[in-house]
């Protein structure tokens, strides 16, 4: 029998895991694929399971799953370039894949087998999150160019675009139904959002205007990526109390944060001082780092 993913952890752990506003150190590792020229982390499971891409010496992108300490590479038949972005607590991934004539479409990897997912009339489909339920997440592009975020269950797919906006992705989905991903404007302006109980929340790092909210977990906490005006990323966490926490991997440089865990665990992918590209996993623990300023007020026009 299937148990509800919620059942793998009793709730006073659940508890202990939630973040607060205080500050936070590091344990950082990189994910490396053997041989590879580039290693991307995507996404990841509460059972420490890491799925991303890998490029090889010629540069073309693959996919891959590390579980247990091992990696298995994978790709779809006759694609040219694989995006695994996340995988759920049952083993199963979800991404995207270009083929020979260049078109995106979505897939799911789930017990060694693809399917291809397309979303009705649309030109360009890619997947980003995947829940326990099944339910996936994920944008769709229209011939006139324009992206829209979706969502899919068993009754089908349903759209979603943040209000007044240019283009709208959903990024990530959690089993209560919370939704993050980011939306631009018709000058490319690109800002982080939360959706919960059909209400949208704006929600940007202080003083940039390029957010994007990529991973989202059961405690409320968020992880993504900001650009500086000076063209810089780094990653950035917002905790369960609302705090705009910044991240670089030590050493590194262009943190990219890309999806959280319950346990509050984070992967993504930096370069290095050569301009390589690696995979990370940041195991968070309390400690003494100051956050940034509290989230504000969604409708407050500095943030816009």
């Amino acid at each position: 029998m299937r148990r509800s993913p919620l059942r793998f952890y009793p709730a006073a752990l659940a508890a202990a895991l939630l973040v607060s506003a205080a500050p936070l150190l590091a344990q950082f590792s990189s994910i490396d694929y053997p041989g590879a020229s580039a290693t991307y982390a995507f996404g990841n499971n509460d059972l420490g399971d890491v799925v991303g891409r890998w490029e090889d010496a010629d540069g073309v992108s693959h996919g891959f799953l590390l579980h247990r300490g091992h990696f298995t590479a994978f790709d779809p038949a006759g694609s040219t370039f694989t995006h695994p972005a996340d995988v759920n607590n049952l083993g199963v991934v979800v991404g995207r894949f270009i083929d020979a004539e260049g078109v995106n479409h979505g897939f799911i990897w789930r017990n060694g087998r693809f399917s291809t997912v397309d979303y009705p009339g649309s030109v360009d489909t890619r997947l980003r999150g995947i829940d326990d339920l099944g339910r996936y997440s994920g944008n769709f592009t229209l011939e006139d160019g324009h992206e829209h975020g979706f969502w899919h269950d068993r009754t089908g797919n349903h759209q979603v675009d943040y209000p007044g906006s240019d283009s709208s992705d959903v990024w990530d989905m959690t089993l209560l139904g919370g939704m993050t991903g980011d939306w631009s404007d018709v000058e490319n302006n690109i800002y982080g959002y939360s959706l919960k109980n059909g209400t949208f929340t704006n929600l940007n790092y202080p003083g940039v205007s390029i957010t994007s909210l990529r991973g989202l977990n059961l405690q409320g906490e968020i992880v993504g990526v900001y650009e500086t005006p000076e063209g810089d990323d780094h990653g950035v966490l917002i905790t369960a109390s609302g705090s705009f926490v910044s991240f670089d991997f030590p050493g590194g440089f262009n943190t990219f944060g890309n999806k959280i865990n319950l346990l509050g665990h984070v992967v993504g992918y930096y370069d290095d001082a050569d301009g390589v590209t690696h995979g990370f996993l940041w195991k968070r623990r309390a400690g003494h780092a100051k956050s940034a300023a509290p989230a504000a007020d969604p409708d407050d026009p500095e943030r816009d």
